[in-house]
């Protein structure tokens, strides 16, 4: 179905050349991602799948830890249970060894608190599942072993977050407990009910950390840098490190390689003396992403990322223009422009994921939007500081927690706001594409007329 438009247009000699550039691109992510099906789907796990035979995996932590929440079903609640993702290194089935490199999803009623690079080992029964990217679920069914550490790399990494959690913990509250997830995309503080209203706020991706993170850090450096620094290229190079060792402060995620991706490209062209556009940028980053792991195609953070970044490139400008007319600051016309660039696209995506439309989105991440820069710079300077000097890192996460209560009001209000249930998937998203055209269409009519 994808292919048949610019198919068409090849056939008919229309832009042969975009239209040669979008068959080879789709020829070529089709062919990624049923080899990583095909090659998953029929494993060498697939005939021990539902059959609960006893394996012993040693695997290797890809991502942290995450307790999940009580589930009842039939009357019955099922405990919470603690997932990650694993790369498995040797299963050993039935006296045979396996020597393999297959991504699982582990689960274990444990509460568990592995770095990412840890290598375990633990007995269990591998379950199918219908998760695209893994083999398999594996099943913890004995005593995880840690076999080694995270490396030196993942150990300090690991030690600051543990730091500055305690230094948000001495914060205190809901508004403490955001500033983990605010900077670094730790989540682990923050109470069930205060993660649903942020949910229904539409502030979620605050608590992720996204491009927006790294624009903020990279535009700080290179501010902070030429105080004592002349050489552009020696304060790219020095912002560069700087900001590689923010991606293993946070743990690469989705949203943080794509991030990661545009942002070295935009470095790269300034080093070299050429002004970067920003589309291309993205663009090869969505492309390398892609073509190292298909599965982001599917990603719904990932979506939700790229949708947030392509909507402020494309968008924020056009709407800043318009909404000067009205507003006698630029500069708040300006704010409230990137939350409503980004929702233009994002809010057909939330929809099409959780088939709810939130009547309050907009509203709240307009109101949130000043507050991020400073909570970002300072909530970072925080973290390197923390396990040098934690009481100073405490008196500069304190300086900012009127501004994440602020964040926690918001979320609170907006939460109370009924959404309206829309249909998920493809008929969603387009009835909100559709509500946001009528709606260009009005303001658009009103200008001709």
């Amino acid at each position: 179905m994808m292919l048949a438009i610019p198919l068409i247009a090849w056939l008919i000699g229309w832009h042969q050349s975009t239209a040669v550039v979008l068959i080879t691109a789709l020829l070529a992510g089709a062919l990624l991602m049923g080899i990583r099906q095909r090659s998953l789907s029929h494993s060498f796990l697939s005939p021990f799948l539902d059959k609960k035979t006893s394996i012993l995996l040693v695997a290797s932590v890809r991502t942290d830890p995450v307790l999940g929440q009580p589930k009842v079903m039939s009357g019955y609640t099922r405990p919470a249970t603690t997932t990650m993702l694993v790369t498995a290194i040797s299963v050993e089935v039935n006296k045979t060894l396996y020597k393999t490199h297959l991504p699982l999803r582990f689960t274990t009623p444990q509460q568990i608190h592995f770095l990412p690079g840890t290598v375990i080992s633990c007995r269990g029964i591998v379950y199918s599942t219908s998760e695209k990217r893994v083999a398999g679920l594996f099943a913890e069914r004995g005593v995880i072993t840690a076999l080694h550490g995270a490396g030196t790399i993942g150990l300090i990494s690991g030690a600051v977050r543990s730091d500055y959690r305690a230094v948000a913990t001495r914060v205190g509250g809901d508004a403490g407990a955001l500033m983990p997830g605010f900077v670094l995309g730790d989540t682990s503080l923050e109470r069930h009910p205060f993660v649903v209203d942020m949910q229904r706020a539409g502030l979620t991706h605050l608590t992720a950390v996204s491009g927006e993170n790294f624009v903020v850090i990279a535009a700080f450096m290179m501010w902070f840098l030429q105080w004592f620094i002349t050489r552009i290229r020696i304060r790219l190079f020095i912002n560069s490190l700087v900001l590689i060792g923010f991606i293993f402060l946070v743990h690469p995620s989705p949203s943080v390689l794509r991030a990661t991706v545009m942002v070295a490209v935009v470095l790269l062209a300034r080093a070299r003396g050429q002004k970067a556009s920003a589309m291309p940028a993205l663009g090869l980053a969505i492309a390398l992403l892609i073509l190292l792991d298909p599965f982001q195609a599917i990603d719904p953070g990932f979506a939700l990322s790229v949708g947030a970044t392509a909507g402020i490139l494309l968008f924020s400008q056009p709407v800043t223009t318009y909404l000067t007319r009205y507003c006698k600051s630029e500069k708040i016309a300006s704010l409230a422009a990137i939350s409503i660039s980004a929702n233009l696209i994002c809010m057909p995506i939330a929809v099409a994921i959780s088939g709810e439309f939130s009547l309050t989105s907009l509203i709240s991440n307009i109101l949130v939007e000043t507050i991020v820069g400073p909570v970002t710079i300072v909530g970072f300077l925080a973290a390197i500081l923390c396990p040098f000097l934690p009481s100073l890192s405490y008196i500069m996460l304190l300086t900012q927690k009127p501004l994440t209560a602020w964040v926690c009001i918001v979320a609170k209000i907006s939460a109370k706001v009924p959404v309206i249930a829309i249909s998920k998937g493809f008929l969603g998203a387009g009835i909100i594409t559709l509500v946001f055209l009528c709606g260009w269409i009005t303001l658009r009519w009103r200008s001709w007329a």
